[in-house]
């Protein structure tokens, strides 16, 4: 079955250098292979849910610089349609400059800062979620996020959240939240540890809860139930954007499957797709999907 995602955040243009090894202080260091590809919370997980079959509209801004230009034409080569409402469009693209280790798979990033950015309000449009199944958040463009996510809550939407790190006033976005899935860097404010940020969720009214935490397990929460879901064992390649694949991934497997089976599939869709380099090798893969 085709299923219909929406996904409202970040698109970054994702430079990433392929090296042996981090270079040194003042050392020059000569990668062994450049990627270039629309990165993102959001995007990467549209490109995901496309990638397994679906259909997936995303929401975001990205302007009509030739950086810009580029990043939609590779979105739209992987299935993603592409609404860009953002209120600044001579402006250049969000960059993001990625150093890959090949030796472990780490990388470390640089990117022009987010602040600033903004979306027209009519991106909250309500016919944007027309005949959708799902939506998903990445909490960026915080005042349209809260707009349509209490527009998709009314359309009995399932609303998924991409809490990568902390944002500023997304509690205000945390009462119209079904799925709330973690990083272990999400730490809201006064939470210093996992047991605090679980609270914190729940005290705002969310019952399905995960946090991954790399290789190690993923926490799972449904309601007062806390299990632990093991990830699979791979040797990484490149880790970029596995977080933002498994929220694409499992925005397609809860249409179809139980809470715990959605977050086991997309923890294996990740953890696969640090076995290859790129946020894309995956889905040419066929086994994989």
């Amino acid at each position: 079955m085709i299923y219909n995602g929406i996904f409202l955040g970040l698109t970054t243009v994702d430079i990433i250098h392929y090296v042996p090894r981090f270079p040194g202080v003042n050392e020059k260091l000569k990668n062994e292979r450049l990627l270039s590809y629309a990165g993102g919370p959001a995007t990467n997980a549209a490109v995901a849910f496309a990638g397994l079959g679906n259909t997936s509209t995303l929401i975001t801004g990205i302007g009509n610089h030739p950086g810009g230009v580029y990043i939609k034409n590779e979105l739209s080569d992987w299935g993603v349609d592409v609404k860009d409402y953002t209120s600044q469009p001579e402006r250049p693209p969000i960059m993001a400059s990625i150093i890959v280790d090949l030796s472990n798979g780490n990388r470390m990033v640089v990117y022009s800062n987010t602040d600033t950015r903004r979306l027209k309000r009519d991106a909250s449009n309500e016919t944007l979620l027309e005949n959708k199944d799902i939506l998903m958040l990445d909490g960026h463009y915080m005042e349209q996020a809260v707009l349509v996510a209490e527009k998709a809550r009314t359309l009995h939407i399932p609303i998924v959240l991409d809490g990568g790190s902390w944002k500023e006033g997304e509690e205000a976005l945390l009462p119209f939240i079904d799925f709330a899935i973690c990083s272990a860097d999400f730490f809201p404010p006064e939470c210093n540890d996992q047991e605090a940020v679980i609270r914190f969720l729940q005290n705002h009214g969310i019952q399905k809860i995960a946090i991954t935490r790399g290789a190690d397990p993923v926490v799972v929460v449904d309601k007062s139930e806390k299990t632990e879901i093991p990830v699979m064992d791979v040797k990484p390649m490149d880790t970029l954007g596995a977080g933002d694949i498994f929220h694409g991934a499992f925005c397609h497997f809860i249409l179809q499957h139980d809470y715990l089976t959605s977050i086991a599939r997309a923890a294996e869709i990740a953890s696969l797709s640090c076995t290859s380099l790129g946020t894309r090798s995956w889905i040419e893969q066929e086994r994989f999907i």
